[in-house]
C-alpha cells in the first residue's frame, strides 16, 4: 500500500503537460499560455484624456479655484477616434472626450465638473460655448493618461503559464493577438466496468445498477478543463476490458471505474499488467483506497509520451469521486500545463466530532462554511438532509488521520470543492423533534431540535 503523498508525487510524474496549439483568442478561455505574449505597441499609443473636459494649458490655470475662476477662449473639439490639428496656446483650450488624443500644447485636462458646464445634460452641448470658465488649477498631467502607461512595447503581456480568463483575452486583443499559442485541452476516455451496469435509459431490474460514475466523471473532467470521451461499460471479461482500454489509447488519459478489488470478476489488474504497467495498485488513504494507477504504450501517431497514464477509479460513487479530486485533478490540471496543481485549502473550525480509528487517514465529505471571514466545517454530513446522498450536501472534503479523534472547535485542514453545485438547505427547523417534511429541510449548523444555532 503505497502513502497518499507518494501516489500522488507518482502520478505527476508520470503526467506530462499536452503539446502547444495555435487558437483564436475568443476560444482561449481557461486555456494555458504556453509562450511569453509581448506588445508590439505602446497602450495607449498617445497621450489621451481620461476623463470629459477640457484640453488646457496648467501654466494659464494655476491662479484657478471655486472663488476666482479663469476664462479661456475655446478653440476647438477633440473626440475619441478622430485628431485635431489644433494647437492650444496661451489661455485657449479644447473642449475633449475621454479616450481623445491631448492636442499640442495642452499639459493638463480641466474636467467638466471644474468649469461652467451645465450640470445633468444629456448628448452635446448645444450651445457650443465659446468660453468656458475654470474653477480648479490642475497640475501637469492631470486627467492624462500617458503614452505606454498601460502597456509598453516590448513588455510581456501574457507569460508562460498564465491561465486565459476575460481580462488576458482582453489584453490581447487591446495590442492586437487575436491567436495565441496554448497547451491543448486533454482527451480524456471514461470507462465503467461490471457486468450489473445498464445505461440510466434503461428499466431498472434486480441485481441491475444504473451507471452513475460515468457521467459524474465526464462532468469533472469537464469542469477541469477536459474533453471527455465516453465509451460505455466493459463487461467482467478480459476481452471487454481489453478492447475498451485499446480504443481509449488514442487519448491523453484513461479513467475507468470499478473492478479493482479482489473479486473473481475484479479483472483490471489484471488486463493491464498485461498491456501495460501497473505503477501502484493501493492507497493509505479512505475512501478509495484500491485505487490503482498504470500506464500503457501510446500509439506512435498520438506523439508526446511514450506511455498513457490510466487511473482505475473505486466503483462505489463516493469513492470514486474521491479518487478522483484528490488524484486525477491535480494530473489532469498538469496535462493543461497549470504551474499550481496543489488542491486549495482553508482552516476551518469544527462544529462537530468526528473519529478515524482505522490505521489509514480517512477522507470525509464535509459541509465548509463561511461567516463574518471565519470558515466553520461540518464533519458528519450523514442523516443531516434526510435521505439525500451526503454527496449532495458535502462541498468540502476533510482528512482524518488515522488514530484520530476531532473534536468540535478543533482547528483543521479542509480542501474546498469548486463543484459550485453543492446541495445547499434552506428550510430551518421550527422547533420540537419533528423533523419537517420539505426534502430541503434543515440547516448543517442547526440542532434538530429547538432550532437554536450550534
Amino acid at each position: 500500500m503505497i502513502a497518499y503523498e507518494e501516489a500522488l508525487r507518482t502520478i505527476l510524474e508520470n503526467s506530462q503537460a499536452l503539446p502547444a496549439e495555435r487558437t483564436t483568442a475568443l476560444k482561449s478561455m481557461g486555456l494555458v499560455a504556453a509562450d511569453d505574449v509581448v506588445s508590439d505597441i505602446d497602450l495607449p499609443q498617445s497621450d489621451i484624456a481620461r476623463l470629459d473636459g477640457y484640453a488646457a494649458r496648467s501654466s494659464d490655470l494655476k491662479e484657478a479655484g471655486p472663488d476666482a475662476p479663469v476664462a479661456l477662449r475655446v478653440i476647438g473639439r477633440a473626440r475619441a477616434g478622430q485628431l485635431t490639428r489644433k494647437v492650444v496656446r496661451r489661455n485657449t483650450a479644447i473642449r475633449i472626450m475621454t479616450g481623445s488624443v491631448i492636442p499640442a500644447g495642452a499639459d493638463c485636462v480641466v474636467r467638466f465638473e471644474d468649469t461652467d458646464e451645465p450640470g445633468g445634460k444629456l448628448g452635446p452641448n448645444s450651445d457650443n460655448p465659446s468660453t468656458v470658465k475654470a474653477f480648479a488649477a490642475p497640475v501637469p498631467g492631470s486627467g492624462i493618461r500617458l503614452r505606454g502607461s498601460d502597456i509598453r512595447k516590448g513588455s510581456v503581456v501574457l507569460g508562460q503559464g498564465m491561465v486565459l480568463g476575460p481580462a488576458q483575452i482582453s489584453a490581447l486583443l487591446s495590442i492586437g493577438k487575436t491567436r495565441v499559442t496554448v497547451i491543448r485541452r486533454p482527451v480524456v476516455t471514461i470507462i465503467a466496468t461490471g457486468d450489473e451496469l445498464i445505461s440510466p435509459d434503461r428499466q431498472l431490474r434486480p441485481g441491475k445498477t444504473f451507471n452513475s460514475n460515468a457521467a459524474a466523471l465526464a462532468a469533472l473532467v469537464l469542469h477541469y478543463g477536459g474533453i471527455p470521451r465516453l465509451l460505455g461499460v466493459a463487461r467482467d471479461n478480459e476481452a471487454s476490458i481489453i478492447g475498451k482500454i485499446q480504443r481509449g489509447m488514442t487519448s491523453d488519459a484513461i479513467i475507468t471505474s470499478g473492478g479493482i478489488s479482489h473479486g473473481d470478476y475484479d479483472l483490471m489488474r489484471l488486463v493491464l499488467g498485461k498491456i501495460g504497467k501497473v505503477v501502484f495498485s493501493r492507497v493509505r488513504m479512505g475512501s478509495g483506497t484500491g485505487m490503482v494507477f498504470s500506464v500503457v504504450p501510446r500509439p506512435a501517431l498520438r506523439g508526446g509520451s511514450p506511455f498513457i497514464p490510466v487511473f482505475s477509479l473505486a466503483g462505489p460513487p463516493s469513492g470514486c469521486l474521491i479518487n478522483f479530486e484528490t488524484l486525477v485533478r491535480p494530473a489532469l490540471l498538469k496535462m493543461r500545463g497549470m504551474v499550481q496543481t496543489k488542491h486549495p485549502s482553508v482552516q476551518a473550525t469544527a462544529v462537530d466530532t468526528a473519529a478515524n480509528r482505522k490505521d489509514i487517514p480517512c477522507i470525509q465529505w464535509t459541509r465548509l462554511e463561511e461567516k463574518e471571514g471565519r470558515y466553520r466545517v461540518m464533519l458528519n454530513v450523514d442523516g443531516t438532509a434526510g435521505n439525500l446522498n451526503p454527496l449532495l450536501m458535502a462541498n468540502s472534503l476533510t482528512v482524518i488521520p488515522e488514530g484520530t479523534m476531532i473534536r468540535s472547535g478543533d482547528a483543521v485542514r479542509v480542501l474546498r470543492l469548486d463543484w459550485g453545485c453543492a446541495y445547499t438547505p434552506y428550510k430551518k427547523y421550527t422547533g420540537g423533534a419533528q423533523r419537517s417534511r420539505d426534502n430541503n429541510a434543515g440547516h448543517p449548523y442547526k440542532k434538530q431540535a429547538g432550532g437554536k444555532e450550534r
